[in-house]
């Protein structure tokens, strides 16, 4: 089993997202986040190094989304991660977000045929 994780900047492009784990039979859940840059921004403007940062973003949207799904194929999980980085064109489009795969090792709570 895999879980794999995505922190989206680009929130418009959410719905394309869950749309690529229903259309894989992938559960997900999404999680409203903030990176620590942005939290730095909000309590630190006047120092210099933030200030020149804080025009590169100012005007987004104040969070991300942080979407996770632990899947227990990695046909399903080659699938997901093809379709996002497509859909997303992520490799290319620096910022848009980040995508990241880790193996699951134990699942609890979760309808699976590994643990039982």
């Amino acid at each position: 089993m895999y879980a794999v994780v995505l922190i989206l900047n680009d929130i418009k492009r959410l719905h394309d997202i869950n749309e690529i784990f229903y259309e894989e039979n992938c559960g997900a859940t999404n999680i409203n986040s903030r990176g620590l840059g942005k939290i730095l921004l909000e309590n630190n403007l006047d120092v210099t190094v933030f200030a020149g940062i804080r025009k590169l973003i100012e005007g987004d949207v104040p969070y991300n989304k942080t979407i996770i799904s632990v899947i227990d194929s990695e046909e399903k999980k080659n699938n997901v991660i093809r379709k996002i980085r497509k859909t997303l064109d992520i490799d290319n489009k620096p910022g848009v977000g980040f995508m990241f795969v880790l193996p699951v090792i134990e699942c609890f709570g979760a309808k699976t045929n590994h643990y039982e």
